[in-house]
């Protein structure tokens, strides 16, 4: 059953499971919270290209006690990777980091830990390779107990912009032109935003995705643009249980220097599989099966696979009191018990307290 979505169409679950409700890319409800993640290439010296990653999740409602801590409206997670790498080999060649606003600081009640004490694994990943691997090799290093799983999707929507960035290139020789240091190669903007419509039952998310190639400056100093490619994302989960009820989605790339009106391309019926799948696990499983295969895919793949850690920040906006709310993790969740993080590690002084703070339930939010 499919129904108008400004210009394309929108994959629900059957009218006897779920009741389709139509819905538009600029959606209406309470704004709850908005994550950004922002990638800028840029070269480096010799041959290296250096990167910039930056996430930053504005939380716009809630209130909550979360393992001693209490969760307010503001900016909750500020992160930023900086560092290079060899674009012949993708092999990374430098790391630094810088992390202004996280979850948990070090007090009393983390016994002095803090979200940036995993921060030193990164140096381990100096002379991984980006690309298909890297995720592997990302776990391995950083995953789950080990470190930050904010810092973890920042590194992947890095590594899959710089494979994105090397499929252009090949597809696409003219966009491989020569750039004197610190000038711009090619950027890309992650939007998500979560909307609490009337009713509260489900959440409306809006994923924007921005891809920007850029070519040789021109003879004023101004930058040349050769590529500006977008995907639009719309999705209504359910708050109980992070079911997917329905998706949206289109795409189109438009050429410079001089860019005409492009046509979008409808990606709706693609999605058909993804309505039902509960963003609480299985979802990159899932995305990598059915969008994983073709290049042509990874622009809507990397949209795709951001809907569930954004929602992890949805969460804490549905409470109003200090009683933690029981929807902020869904049951069967890897996120509503330990281990997510270093943070909420098992063993750790975080989740040793937990239950005593929440009156036994272990919900916490990562750093």
């Amino acid at each position: 059953m499919v129904g108008a979505v400004r210009g394309v169409g929108f994959v629900a679950l059957p009218s006897h499971v779920k009741e389709m409700r139509s819905m538009q890319f600029d959606l209406s409800g309470e704004p709850v919270h908005t994550r950004c993640l922002s990638v800028s290439l840029t070269q480096g010296q010799g041959a290296s290209i250096d990167f910039r990653a930056d996430i930053i999740d504005l939380r716009k409602a809630g209130l909550m006690e979360l393992a001693g801590r209490i969760a307010t409206a503001g900016i909750i997670h500020k992160m930023e990777l900086r560092g290079a790498y060899s674009p012949d080999t993708d092999r990374i060649e430098q790391i630094e980091w810088d992390q202004s606003h996280v979850m948990h600081e070090a007090n009393r009640a983390t016994k002095g830990e803090c979200c940036r004490d995993p921060m030193v694994r990164l140096k381990e990943l100096v002379g991984t390779r980006l690309g298909d691997a890297f995720a592997s090799e990302l776990k391995q290093c950083f995953g789950g107990p080990l470190g930050c799983t904010h810092v973890s999707t920042l590194f992947h929507e890095l590594s899959a912009f710089a494979s994105r960035l090397r499929v252009i290139r090949t597809e696409h020789p003219e966009l491989s032109v020569t750039h004197a240091p610190a000038e711009r190669i090619a950027s890309r903007a992650l939007f998500f935003d979560a909307f609490l419509p009337d009713g509260r039952a489900t959440a409306a998310i809006n994923v924007r995705l921005t891809d920007n190639h850029f070519g040789e400056l021109q003879e004023n100093g101004s930058e040349s643009l050769l590529s500006h490619e977008e995907v639009r994302l719309v999705a209504e989960v359910e708050l109980a249980g992070w079911q997917l009820r329905g998706l949206g989605a289109k795409e189109r790339c438009r050429q410079g220097p001089t860019f005409g009106e492009a046509p979008w391309r409808d990606r709706t019926e693609e999605l058909g599989e993804f309505a039902g799948q509960s963003l609480g696990g299985g979802m990159a499983r899932l995305c990598l099966e059915r969008l994983g295969q073709r290049d042509d895919d990874a622009r809507l793949r990397s949209t795709m696979l951001n809907l569930a850690p954004g929602m992890t920040q949805v969460g804490v906006a549905l409470s109003d009191s200090l009683v933690p709310s029981t929807r902020a993790r869904p049951d069967g969740s890897g996120l509503a018990g330990p281990g997510p993080c270093y943070m909420l590690r098992a063993e750790g002084p975080l989740m040793q307290n937990l239950g005593s703070w929440n009156g036994g339930d272990p919900i916490g939010e990562g750093g």
